[in-house]
């Protein structure tokens, strides 16, 4: 079946789990010859490496740390994207929710991930209000994707949105970056054969829960390590009070073919978070072959099946207990290792391709 001219929005950082998702579903669609673009919105000027079938909408850099916020609060992301010459509009997120109303004479498509406000509320009142509002907008597309069906639960719960309106379609792990094998990294980074190390990769917003990941290292023998990936904010403080300075390395920035090297180069893989719309990282870990050790809320438990530990994300303890285990018993650890790369195949691009030609042609038939 031939589909018209597609267009995929997005006005998210490139190097968060909300961007490597709507571009994964870029590049299957492509790859299958449709007609499509990916527009991406850029408030920050420290992002450079732009793959160059992007095209790039600019807003303006104040040089302030919640930059991106302000220009959306200014409306610069939905206006650099209105007008768009497309039969089909996807949009990446809710902060593009206000554009729906521009495009009401093509076919369009939500992209809904989580529904995080409805359950925890910010230090901003008006900010929870607006999220809340642009939940709500979404909600007027023709149809909605979510990314688990935990999500999609949500959608029907918070939003009294049908069923029959609400695509799940999986990410798509990209097997060229995130393979199993011997990563390069260690010694770059400073570290030994003798080091155990674990990976946390993640953004330091709330629900991702840090803390707890330096809590837990506290707990471990000097020769556990981390290597923490992902812009930091709060949690920084807790590395100097636990005095773990020195068994703390910490990336940000980096590209995804180092991102890949960095998970093979790990040991184990740690992230507690207490709410995920799916948990990107997860995927990352398991289809490059090291163990995982995740929350038992929200998504995580659909992403990870039975290939990996689930816990209490805020039981310190328990995580302590099971990451010795898995130190101490080779028999568990490659267990799991190969359990994971089994799971991680489930997110195929050719399963998540499947799910778009069926949302496509609903959407045509609408």
């Amino acid at each position: 079946m031939m589909f018209p001219k597609i267009s995929i929005l997005n006005d998210f950082p490139p190097n968060v789990g909300v961007t490597t998702y709507t571009y994964n579903i870029y590049l299957n669609l492509k790859y299958h010859d449709i007609n499509v673009y990916y527009y991406q919105f850029l408030a920050d000027e420290k992002y450079k490496n732009i793959s160059k079938d992007i095209i790039i909408k600019n807003g303006i850099d104040f040089k302030i740390k919640y930059n991106l916020l302000l220009n959306q609060l200014l409306h610069l992301n939905t206006k650099a994207f209105k007008n768009i010459d497309s039969d089909i509009i996807i949009f990446s997120c809710y902060t593009l929710s206000p554009l729906i109303k521009h495009y009401r004479d093509k076919k369009t498509i939500m992209i809904i991930y989580d529904l995080y406000s409805f359950y925890y509320h910010g230090k901003s009142r008006f900010l929870d209000r607006r999220t809340k509002k642009f939940y709500k907008l979404q909600t007027s597309t023709d149809l909605i994707i979510s990314d688990s069906n935990y999500v999609k639960n949500d959608i029907i719960k918070w939003l009294n949105v049908p069923s029959e309106k609400i695509y799940v379609v999986y990410p798509a792990i990209n097997e060229k970056i995130f393979y199993p094998g011997k990563g390069n990294m260690r010694y770059k980074l400073g570290l030994s054969d003798d080091d155990f190390v674990l990976l946390n990769v993640a953004f330091d917003t709330p629900n991702k829960n840090i803390a707890t990941v330096y809590k837990v290292l506290k707990k471990l023998p000097e020769n556990f390590k981390l290597i923490r990936v992902g812009h930091n904010l709060s949690s920084l403080k807790l590395i100097k009070e636990l005095n773990l300075d020195r068994r703390v390395i910490i990336l940000e920035d980096i590209d995804s073919k180092m991102l890949g090297d960095i998970y093979r180069s790990s040991d184990l893989f740690l992230y507690p978070s207490y709410f995920e719309g799916f948990g990107i990282p997860v995927l990352e870990a398991m289809a490059s072959g090291i163990p995982v050790i995740t929350s038992n809320r929200t998504s995580l438990p659909e992403v990870v099946g039975e290939a990996g530990i689930l816990t209490d994300p805020f039981d310190v303890d328990e995580i302590v207990s099971n990451i010795i285990n898995i130190y101490k018993n080779k028999e568990d650890y490659n267990f799991l290792k190969e359990k994971g790369l089994l799971q991680a195949k489930k997110f195929s691009f050719e399963n998540q391709y499947n799910s778009l030609i069926e949302v496509l042609k609903n959407l045509m038939n609408k």
